[in-house]
């Protein structure tokens, strides 16, 4: 039975304890240990302990304390704690972040050890030591001699074959202690002395965390003109709204729709807020880029410290230093888990950003996260975009605040059916007819096209034949830049084909466009523009990407052709002329989310072109013109694409209608593999027990990056009810993973997945 913690010093002084621990390791149970009595009157729930664990030592989380042993399980065979967790300023878990880290592993059905990792600051590496161990002429004597014990023997042997000793770094690990026994043993014998090491090696990494950014001397000149579109006058009703709910300790969700220059500055309105209720605030973007960006602007809106912190919150612990002062910290999805002290708010921005889902274990979305987080803080989380989610959009539990963008600021939008144009169009007349215009009143070009490389294939012409990744099963696309085909799941590349393999022949067509098409053309067609590539082959590289995005800010290009990568950072500056090439092309991917995320990218290139007022146009190529997405951007009618989605969904029963979870087993035998998914979905089956709210699809070959030689099939997941869906499929990887042998197979389960094309 679990005790109080706050009644052990006086119920238990000499009573035997034991502890209940969570090791951040793939496994969900606890493993129960031997308080020692120098830690009996002190351990407390949430504490960070050393425990030994097989041969090894790992930092666990104490998550329950009794005074009886488990049922069944003998004293005498339990281990005891070795020690406190030492070298990290957060040795004491929450509550609130214990149960957190709980929470994420029933929600996403992984292991509590996994999730307890996401909590947990990582102790920072230490300095090696400068001693270095040689040894003595009378241990080398005694080796000689044979008359060294012979538990001693290996140790002095080990020191003694190097002349000039050991470094103690390398000799001593630091959870070692049989080793560290044996070296204090032969010093106290003078059979080894510790000698002051001429080199210093240190393992200290490198700071991960940014500068705490504390005024507008940071901000480029890039940001302080965004500045000047950002201070408008003050939204009272949302500045009350934020106040009372931040004021309320109880958790509220509030999706805010509204363009970015409008969010921003009520971002910084809601941190103010925050900051004058005496409490800290978290805010969530999906790259270190944005988030660095957001950072800037805010210290600046807000007159208030901001902390960037890495991709990684474990490797900085400067804000659980910071006691009860308030903090504001800006990061990527695991921020999250930052150990802040009395969070007031967690702000998402463009929430509907692929980036906020986890793709390892634990597959977590820092949405969900931040909804849990708020609920055992009693904080107020705003899921901010311009074009948010179906699941936000719909979300019962939340309150809507909508900013209508100002008409004003909208471009003149135009429509181009290529179906009415030749075959093969890339640049219809209109749109080069624009492009010469805008270049030569030097108003600035975007043409858009979400696909980079020359092609999304080649194709036999005589035969039909098209190459495909051998793991994927999808067509490589081709690059002729790097004159190469490329998988665009799993990233293989493979050489141009001298002739098809069916048929021997040697000629090949190209199908479908890409941004290095669009180059070549514009290069042709402009020959006196300057011209600018930005998409994910030329932004991978960070000098070359630095470039890139200085002449962007500075007005260098005359036109820029990109991919989505272009909306990863920074708003993109304004143009005379924004060019949708293909607006429909994403919507030919095999995901249900396919319209959504092209309305989104339409949505994203459209806030690129500069007001009607000053001239801004925005042509719009398709060949699927009456597509609610495209009809939708034309119309500036958000509520045509999300009511006619929505409708979809649910005649098809995907999300928002239903929750969706996509398991997978993978392995090297693909005769194995197959066996395994089609077991674990009879085992599904077996425990619906007509339970009629829960489907399955598949198992299906599944795409994606691989190691080479495995295979993976999949099974989709859909049902209503949550909580009854994830008790199902626990249950399932529970009785599979019992049934196949470790690394034989391995089952996957990932709850909520974002990307299914």
């Amino acid at each position: 039975m679990p005790l109080d913690q706050r009644s052990l010093p006086a119920a238990h002084a000499t009573a035997t304890l034991y502890a209940d621990v969570i090791v951040p390791r793939h496994i969900a149970k606890a493993f129960t240990y031997v308080v020692p009595p120098a830690l009996a009157q002190t351990l407390a729930i949430g504490q960070r302990v050393l425990v030994p664990f097989g041969p090894s030592m790992l930092e666990g989380a104490v998550i329950s304390l009794s005074d009886q042993p488990p049922m069944g399980m003998k004293a005498a065979y339990l281990k005891e704690i070795r020690s406190l967790a030492s070298g990290t300023d957060d040795l004491n878990l929450s509550p609130a972040r214990l149960e957190l880290s709980r929470a994420v592993a029933e929600y996403y059905v992984a292991p509590w050890g996994q999730c307890l990792r996401l909590v947990l600051s990582k102790t920072p590496a230490k300095q090696a030591s400068p001693l270095r161990h040689v040894a003595t002429d009378q241990g080398r004597s005694v080796l000689v001699s044979g008359t060294c014990p012979d538990h001693l023997r290996p140790m002095l042997s080990r020191i003694a074959r190097q002349a000039r000793g050991l470094l103690s770094s390398t000799l001593l690990k630091a959870r070692d202690q049989t080793s560290r026994k044996t070296v204090k043993a032969l010093e106290q014998l003078s059979w080894v002395v510790a000698t002051a090491s001429p080199v210093v090696k240190t393992t200290v990494p490198k700071r991960q965390t940014q500068p705490i950014i504390q005024n507008s001397d940071r901000a480029g000149e890039a940001d302080r003109a965004l500045l000047e579109k950002i201070r408008t006058e003050p939204d009272r009703s949302w500045t009350t709204r934020v106040a009372a709910c931040v004021q309320s300790n109880q958790a509220r969700k509030i999706v805010l729709c509204a363009p970015w220059e409008d969010r921003v500055s009520r971002l910084a309105d809601a941190i103010q807020q925050t900051h004058a209720a005496g409490k800290s605030a978290i805010i969530l973007a999906g790259e270190i880029a944005r988030a660095e960006w957001l950072g800037r602007l805010l210290s600046t809106l807000t007159d208030l410290p901001i902390t960037i912190v890495p991709t990684s919150p474990a490797s900085d612990n400067r804000t659980a230093k910071q006691g009860t002062t308030p903090s504001v910290i800006v990061g990527t999805r695991s921020a999250v888990f930052a150990p802040l002290p009395s969070i007031g708010l967690i702000w998402v921005d463009r929430e509907e950003d692929p980036a906020f889902k986890e793709p390892q274990e634990p597959r977590y979305h820092a949405r969900e996260v931040a909804w849990m987080r708020a609920q055992g803080e009693g904080a107020l989380v705003v899921l901010a975009s311009a074009h948010p989610s179906l699941e936000s959009a719909f979300d019962p539990g939340a309150e809507t605040y909508a900013v209508s963008p100002e008409p004003a600021r909208r471009p003149s939008i135009e429509l181009v059916d290529l179906n009415q144009e030749p075959g093969g169009t890339l640049l219809s007349g209109t749109l080069v007819a624009a492009i010469q215009e805008a270049v030569a009143r030097k108003a600035g070009v975007l043409l858009f096209l979400n696909r980079k490389g020359y092609a999304r294939t080649l194709v036999c012409r005589d035969c039909g034949w098209m190459p495909r990744c051998p793991s994927c099963a999808v067509t490589l696309a081709y690059s002729r830049e790097a004159g190469s085909l490329s998988c665009r799941y799993c990233g293989k590349t493979d050489a141009l084909p001298q002739s098809c393999p069916i048929c021997k022949a040697a000629r090949f067509n190209t199908v479908g466009d890409g941004t290095e098409r669009v180059e070549l053309d514009a290069r042709r067609l402009f020959p006196q523009a300057k011209i600018a590539r930005l998409d994910g082959s030329r932004l991978h590289r960070t000098a070359a990407a630095r470039d890139l995005w200085e002449g962007v800010r500075l007005g260098t290009w005359d036109i820029l052709i990109g991919t989505q990568a272009l909306f990863q950072r920074e708003p993109f500056p304004r143009r005379g002329l924004v060019g949708i090439l293909h607006a429909d092309s994403g919507l030919h991917v095999p995901d249900f989310r396919a319209a959504e995320h092209t309305y989104q990218l339409l949505d994203k290139a459209v806030s690129c072109g500069q007001p009607a007022t000053e001239g801004g146009r925005v042509i719009v190529q398709t060949r699927l013109p009456s597509h609610h997405a495209v009809q939708a951007i034309l119309s500036a009618d958000p509520h045509r694409f999300y009511d006619e989605e929505l409708a979809a969904r649910r005649l098809l029963n995907y999300p928002p209608a239903c929750h969706l979870a996509a398991l997978s087993a993978s392995g090297r035998n693909q005769q194995e593999v197959e066996s395994a998914a089609l077991e674990w979905k009879s085992c599904l089956e077996g425990s619906l027990d007509g339970r009629a709210s829960i489907t399955l699809l598949g198992p299906v070959t599944a795409m994606g990056r691989l190691p080479k030689g495995h295979h993976r099939h999949q099974i989709l997941v859909k049902g209503t009810d949550r909580p009854l869906l994830c008790r199902l499929i626990q249950g399932s990887v529970e009785r599979m993973e019992g049934t196949y042998r470790r690394g034989q197979v391995k089952f996957v389960v990932d709850i909520d997945p974002v990307e299914m094309g």
